[in-house]
């Protein structure tokens, strides 16, 4: 009977201290994500920021840097899912509103000549010349960019908002306020 409890003892004892396989390959080696669980948490991810961002009355670059950030990650490794162009585009504006023009024009063209289904192009090049224009002062670029949206989307009423912009791209601010008076008036 001693012997018996003493085997019984150290049985417990050894079994409580050692870990099955599966156990031990769980400690040794972290979980993998699933190609499905990264798509899903990239899209909950950018959705988050997307609500933190919008609810902000001031300006917080390093939560906007984060959400282009997660934006650009999507793309990069999405680029063939249908919601690349749109977040493709918001990352455009974003970085515009963050001071990056040169970087929104590049996430911009991407939107528009990356994917030729998106429901967005003509306001995506419109933004484009608008950014050249506005933000960057480069009247030749921003008239390219004006010129391809009358081109490409002639029907559009874009195309009237850029040729109203190139009718306007070299006027001084004087000429202007004349322009829209006379319009006015008629």
């Amino acid at each position: 009977m001693k012997y018996l409890t003493l085997f019984l003892m150290i049985t417990v004892v050894l079994a409580s201290c050692g870990t099955t396989g599966e156990e031990s390959q769980q400690n040794v080696e972290p979980a993998k994500q699933t190609a499905e669980e990264v798509y899903e948490e990239l899209q909950n991810s950018i959705g988050s920021l997307e609500d933190e961002v919008n609810a902000l009355t001031t300006q917080d670059i390093d939560l906007k840097r984060n959400l282009l950030g997660n934006y650009t990650s999507f793309a990069n490794k999405y680029p063939q899912d249908d919601m690349t162009a749109e977040y493709l585009f918001r990352a455009g504006k974003l970085a515009n509103e963050i001071g990056k023009p040169r970087k929104a024009i590049d996430l911009l063209m991407n939107a528009h000549d990356g994917h030729p289904k998106f429901d967005k192009r003509t306001e995506t090049a419109f933004l484009i010349g608008f950014i050249y224009e506005n933000v960057l002062n480069d009247r030749i670029k921003a008239q390219e960019a004006y010129e391809k949206v009358i081109e490409f989307y002639p029907e559009s009423p874009w195309a009237a908002d850029a040729q109203s912009s190139i009718e306007l791209l070299y006027l001084t601010d004087e000429q202007k306020i004349l322009k829209f008076k006379e319009k006015n008036q008629n």
